[in-house]
């Protein structure tokens, strides 16, 4: 056997005691048979690369370095210059002083900071150019992968010649398949066969032994019996082969799709760096990417919203692919190639593919056995087969684009499982996708972003519809901080964070759906899953960007348990930008807690937000009395939209103790407002509860209610608000602006009810008296504060009491009640143009 030296070139003459055998590749130090790559060193193809950044290099674009210590090969950006002494007659001086003479400018020469002002660097010095170079690429974030690119290049030309080979691969494992399965099946029926024959025939036996008297019929009836037990027994048996070589089957796809990837992206690799016109012809095409290496795993180096602020910069991409969808492709190569059309950089790429797979409705293909693989249908055979998951479809995809795909395996808080559920065993297995975007790995999840159906929406500038599949926006490109509370990956690094948690902390995670990110949800602080009563209750808040409409549900672990006990026992409260959950259980136990999100607030369609448990450890007497069952506390959308605020009380949430309650509101003049008290708890007939809420004040920018509790006990005060479109106009129905819960544990000592107002009480204030039942034939002094009324007075039966201005807007007179309770009310008025304001008491 010959022998050559270990590292650098074979004329190196230090190197000639260390030897290997013989045509070793210099870069690996692996054999190479035939001659790939020769530069006096042999080079696999795929070895032959810059020794700095990896670059894949060709005969045209590498530089051999043998000045330094080490020798090797470079791409021209990272090849080390040569240093000679400081002397006219050196190389390099010589070199640079016949070089042409550059302009000057401002940009020419970097100049040192006040920290360091003796230092001048050129602006083309070689780490500056590179940094630079890079910079400009990044900053116009073009793919060089584009589709002028491909078709320039010949990848696409390329490309359908490695399909049909790839194509002729597949057809042969899935051949064996078939084969694999005829062979499994005509065994399995071959020993249910014997094994039913010989139960037959012990059967048979045994009846001519033991039951020679029986008749005939019996041993038919045993018979028939038998054959529907080995029926169903091969149909249980055939399903578990099926499933185990389903199995079997996918992951040879898996590991054939890999393969085929690799091979995918390698060509494309080489046909972007071998073809003659990468050069400096073409300014514009520079590789970024080195597609024949899997980037490295580690956190991506930007947040989602830092690749785009929205999906909706994506709509033209989307409506490209929509007319994609519409169509059929009897290649992966003419389907890539119409969804890369109008893509302009890899995330439009991934973006094209991932709206491709979401929007066609994959499960609804109809596919004969004998379907010919040319055809459109077989071109997605795996995915109605059972062998081929959306994730193998989007990476093999990708692989086309020039975009490289990782499907990873683990744990995935899905369908059926519940805050604190252990995680072990196949039910909660799955699988996702991880793609390389600039440098960095994204998640993306074609299976879950394809959930939602088919919709239309009809176009503002006619009657024009068109029909669309919606899909997650959630699982494109999701941040791994966002992603880690869905799945655990067996590989830690593959939760791309910067610190991994343990299986045990993502046990512990509260379980948080889609839905809860894409309505921009957040928790104020981090919650365990399993979240303990504390005072009898749990408090759990949310973030949130926007009114949204909210729904929960409560459920007990225990399923003997009566759910009307539940009835009550959540209290929802949105204060500004907070929804704040208040779980009060029933008893002592274990429960589940889920929250529901719309976006609509008069859907009646809600989502699945976030789930808890909750665990309740407190003794019966710290158990709290249930809530009001209404669903929630605080502003409705209507409200913001009517023009109010409310000015003293933010908080839905008001306890009041020996008092009364004042509630203040900003006010718009179109707006006609009405009010309604409930109170909840036992003696609800005790008291009419309407004639405990008083409007105090009323003008054109503000309204102020007073409000009076009879007894102990949680009331419920919600406002009403109407558009008020002409005096006349009674009919227009109202809608709730605002929903507040008084709790209410010690009432005032003056009980009685106020007195009623009008809805055109206007501009005036009530200052005595404050109660609205007044005794028979007894003088009663009332006081009125308004500043627009010319003249006071009020009716008591025929008999009118004007009353006296007795300082700058307030209006005083004593007025002598009935004798007989004849009148129920009495009117109090006061008159400024043509506008009649009254106000009501009862007399008693």
């Amino acid at each position: 056997m010959t022998e050559v030296p270990v590292t650098g070139t074979p004329r190196g003459e230090s190197y000639r005691d260390q030897t290997l055998p013989r045509d070793p590749c210099y870069r690996c130090q692996k054999r190479v048979y035939p001659v790939e790559v020769d530069v006096g060193v042999l080079f696999h193809r795929r070895c032959f690369r810059c020794r700095i950044c990896g670059l894949q290099l060709t005969l045209r674009t590498f530089h051999w370095d043998q000045e330094n210590q080490v020798e090797d090969v470079y791409c021209n950006v990272h090849v080390p210059k040569l240093v000679g002494t400081i002397d006219q007659e050196s190389l390099g001086i010589k070199s640079a002083l016949k070089a042409p003479k550059r302009g000057t400018n401002a940009n020419e020469q970097i100049r040192g900071s006040v920290y360091n002002p003796g230092w001048q660097y050129d602006s083309n010095a070689m780490e500056f150019a590179h940094a630079r170079e890079i910079s400009e690429r990044d900053s116009q974030k073009k793919s060089f992968g584009t589709y002028e690119n491909f078709e320039k290049l010949g990848v696409f030309i390329a490309q359908s010649q490695l399909e049909q080979r790839q194509k002729a691969e597949e057809d042969r494992l899935y051949q064996q398949f078939q084969e694999e399965r005829g062979r499994r099946i005509k065994r399995m029926e071959e020993e249910l066969r014997m094994e039913k024959e010989k139960t037959v025939r012990e059967l048979v036996s045994g009846f001519e032994k033991m039951f020679a008297h029986k008749e005939k019929y019996d041993i038919e009836r045993e018979t028939e019996r038998i054959e529907s037990h080995y029926r169903q027994k091969k149909k249980e048996r055939l399903k578990l082969l099926l499933e185990k070589l389903t199995v079997d089957e996918k992951a040879k796809v898996a590991r054939l799709i890999e393969k085929h990837s690799q091979e995918m992206l390698l060509m494309i690799a080489e046909k972007l760096t071998a073809t003659e016109q990468f050069s400096s012809d073409s300014e514009d095409m520079s590789p970024t990417v080195d597609l024949s290496r899997r980037p490295t795993v580690a956190p991506p180096e930007f947040r989602r919203s830092q690749l785009f602020k929205s999906p909706d910069v994506f709509e033209s991409i989307d409506d490209q692919v929509y007319e994609v969808a519409r169509g059929d492709y009897s290649t992966f190569t003419g389907l890539v190639k119409d969804l890369m059309l109008h893509c302009a950089t890899d995330l439009e790429k991934v973006r094209a593919i991932f709206r491709w797979i979401t929007m066609k409705d994959l499960n609804a293909l109809e596919i004969d056995e004998r379907v010919n693989p040319e055809s459109p249908m077989g071109l997605l055979r795996g995915i109605k087969y059972g062998t081929e998951s959306y994730h193998d479809l989007f990476k093999r995809l990708c692989s086309y684009a020039g975009i490289y795909c990782e499907v990873i395996e683990g744990y995935s808080k899905g369908a059926g499982y519940k805050p604190g559920m252990r995680l072990d065993g196949p039910r909660f297995r799955n699988s996702w996708t991880a793609v390389g975007i600039d440098g960095s790995w994204c998640f993306v999840n074609c299976n879950w972003g394809a959930r939602h159906v088919k919709g239309q929406v009809k176009k503002q500038n006619g009657d024009h519809t068109k029909f669309y599949y919606k899909c997650d926006e959630f699982y494109f490109i999701t941040d791994p901080e966002d992603h880690v509370y869905q799945h655990f990956p067996d590989n830690p690094k593959w939760q791309l964070l910067e610190c991994p948690i343990s299986m045990a902390e993502f046990i512990n995670l509260p379980v948080v759906k889609s839905p809860f990110f894409n309505y921009g949800l957040r928790f104020v602080m981090h919650y365990d899953c399993t979240q303990y009563t504390s005072t009898g209750m749990v408090v759990i808040t949310l973030k949130i960007p926007n009114l949204l409409g909210f729904g929960y549900t409560l459920e007990a672990k225990d399923v003997r348990s009566s759910p009307k006990k539940l009835e009550g026992r959540v209290m929802l409260r949105i204060i500004g930008h907070k929804a704040i959950f208040t779980i009060a259980p029933p008893r002592s136990g274990k429960y589940f807690f889920f929250m529901y999100a719309k976006e609509d607030w008069h859907s009646e369609s809600l989502q699945s937000a976030c789930g808890f448990k909750i665990k309740c450890r407190e003794r019966r007497d710290v158990i709290r009395s249930p809530y009001p069952r209404v669903s929630f506390f605080g502003p409705t959308p209507g409200m913001s939209q009517y023009g109010m605020v409310p000015q003293t009380h933010i908080d839905p949430l008001v306890n009041c103790n020996n008092d009364d309650i004042i509630l203040k509101f900003q006010l718009q003049t179109d707006v006609k407002i009405s009010q309604s008290l409930t109170y909840h708890g036992p003696h609800t007939d005790r008291y009419d509860f309407q004639r405990y809420v008083f409007v105090k004040n009323k003008d054109n920018n503000s309204l102020s209610f007073l409000i009076r509790c009879p007894m102990s006990g949680k009331y419920v005060f919600t406002l009403y608000g109407t558009r008020v479109t002409s005096p006349d106009d009674s009919n227009v129905p109202s809608e709730c602006l605002f929903r507040y819960l008084l709790e209410c544990k010690q009432p005032p000592k003056e009980i009685r009810p106020l007195p009623r107002v009008c809805h055109r009480w206007h501009n005036t204030t009530l200052l005595e008296p404050m109660f609205g039942d007044l005794e028979l034939e007894k003088k009663v002094t009332f006081r009125i504060q308004t500043t627009v009324a010319a003249d006071v007075a009020m009716l008591v039966g025929e008999v009118w009491y004007h009353f006296k201005e007795i300082a700058s807007g307030i209006w005083e007179g004593g007025v002598m009640t009935g004798k007989t309770p004849e009148r129920p009310s009495c009117m109090l008025n006061w008159i400024k143009t043509d506008l009649v304001f009254h106000h009501c008491w009862n007399l008693r």
